[in-house]
């Protein structure tokens, strides 16, 4: 089961300290990055969201200090993996290591949208994505995310294909994030999973969320068509333990 008391908790407190400490918000933007689960592929999904500097103002406004946020060219991406990539129909109910990423690691190891469009990820695929969607936010709600995303890397929920892949770790934050329930479930043969083209198609239809890159018809295969019974190809590894 996963700790959600402990992600809720640590994340209101980062939100009041937010509150107290930063009073003037600019506008962001989140980031759904998907590969599609096509030709043999698995398929994954992660988030990125907008990095930020602040700034104080020289004025005084009622005697204290005015902070600014602006936004860089630079993002913050989490994601996760399963710690093996053996993907059988079979073993898609066991539950195993997961390795959580938040990158960049270093500083020196930028991550812009750019870089996703054109490159893709830089710790996995290492191709481009097939799509991104975006969603405008606030400074603020960018922070409540970005905090709620640090605390669940930090329980460490195991993967499992069948309830908590990496489409299901995009799909937990954004509603809560959304206020949404976004159904997104399908057959992948002895047990249903949260796959990621199902969970874009599903992203994709809400109100303010818009896409930046077009999939095309590749989000519309099924992940028993495009994986199970897709034959001909050299899979690679992917969130559901290889493709």
């Amino acid at each position: 089961m996963i700790k959600r008391k402990a992600i809720l908790l640590n994340t209101f407190t980062a939100i009041a300290i937010i509150a107290v400490t930063l009073p003037v918000a600019s506008q962001s933007s989140v980031y759904v990055v998907y590969y599609a689960t096509s030709k043999g592929k698995t398929g994954h999904m992660g988030i990125a969201l907008d990095n930020y500097s602040v700034w104080v103002k020289d004025n005084i406004d009622g005697g204290r200090s005015v902070f600014d946020t602006t936004t860089t060219s630079e993002l913050t991406y989490y994601d996760l993996w399963p710690d093996e990539d053996h993907f059988r129909i079979t073993n898609t109910g066991r539950s195993i290591p997961a390795v959580y990423y938040k990158l960049p690691v270093a500083s020196h190891e930028k991550i812009t949208l750019n870089r996703l469009y054109y490159e893709g990820l830089p710790h996995k695929e290492y191709y481009p994505e097939d799509g991104i969607l975006v969603i405008r936010t606030s400074w603020v709600q960018n922070i409540w995310l970005r905090s709620f995303l640090d605390s669940f890397v930090d329980v460490k929920q195991d993967f499992n294909a069948r309830n908590f892949n990496c489409a299901d770790f995009v799909k937990l934050s954004l509603e809560k994030f959304l206020n949404v329930s976004l159904k997104s479930r399908e057959f992948i043969g002895l047990g249903w999973s949260t796959t990621p083209n199902k969970l874009y198609r599903k992203l994709s239809t809400l109100s303010g969320v818009s896409v930046l890159k077009d999939p095309g018809k590749k989000s519309s295969g099924s992940f028993l068509g495009q994986r199970v019974f897709y034959t001909g190809y050299a899979c690679k590894r992917s969130c559901f333990a290889g493709a």
